[in-house]
């Protein structure tokens, strides 16, 4: 029996989040699935390190190309960073929305679910890859999110759970055929070892992954490869149903090496 093939929608908060599942994308464009990558933002008011370095210096040492960029300069930079992150994965249906981060509120930005809706009317994946809607840990390794802090991740979760959920029972008066998205998966970086139901290999996709996070120069570190892992977590959203028993033929293989 031939694979279907599958359309993939991916959606993170900021570019930078794309790279936690790029090597997965990558392995999939190179089945044949394509692959849309949305960015909520341009993340303009996240990991901006550069700006943070220029501040802790003297005002007279302060480099003028740094304290000068404007917003509008910066985005247009972030955005063209994720392009090219994309493009070493064989993506190229990449979007960034004009909404706010750090924060970005969803009640404040109500029109991000219209505009991922309508994304997905046009895309119809049959997988979405996004954000962890749990206020669960940090990427980055720190124990766990302060009392009252705000995780633009969390509010795109909201986002594109509300918006798959209007796209699968439209309103009343809608000309547009209803969307049921297959199955849906979190980035496991935002949830502990022992929440992650899966993990992809992605080792072939190592070097790729390294060159993506050298594109994120606005990070302020070109070098930046602790996110380059060789194997990208998932979490599952729900319970899925399986016609057998299905063990990976990764694990058949560890079974059957006596070295391991």
């Amino acid at each position: 029996m031939d694979r279907q093939s599958l359309r993939l929608l991916v959606v993170v908060a900021h570019p930078h989040d794309f790279t936690h599942c790029s090597g997965t994308c990558g392995i999939h464009v190179s089945m044949g699935d394509p692959v849309t990558v949305v960015s909520m933002s341009a993340g303009v008011s996240t990991h901006n390190v550069r700006l943070a370095r220029e501040l802790a210096r003297p005002p007279a040492e302060r480099d003028p190309a740094v304290m000068d960029m404007t917003p509008e300069r910066l985005a247009a930079e972030k955005t063209e960073e994720l392009r090219r992150a994309a493009a070493l994965f064989g993506i190229g249906d990449v979007r960034v929305l004009d909404f706010p981060d750090h924060p970005f509120f969803l009640h404040e930005n109500p029109e991000a679910i219209k505009q991922l809706r309508e994304i997905i009317f046009e895309v119809r994946p049959h997988v979405l890859i996004t954000q962890s809607p749990y206020t669960s840990r940090p990427h980055m390794g720190a124990p766990g999110l302060s009392s009252g802090a705000h995780n633009d991740h969390n509010d795109t979760a909201y986002a594109v759970l509300e918006a798959r959920a209007q796209a699968q029972i439209p309103p009343f008066g809608s000309t547009v055929r209803p969307h049921k998205i297959a199955a849906t998966y979190y980035l496991g970086v935002y949830f502990e070892q022992s929440q992650v139901d899966f993990t992809v290999d992605v080792s072939e996709w190592h070097e790729q992954r390294v060159q993506a996070e050298a594109t994120y120069v606005s990070l302020g570190n070109a070098g930046r490869h602790s996110g380059a892992m060789y194997a990208e977590p998932f979490v599952r959203e729900g319970v899925e149903l399986h016609p057998h028993l299905m063990v990976p033929d990764s694990a058949l293989r560890a079974a059957a090496d006596p070295s391991v």
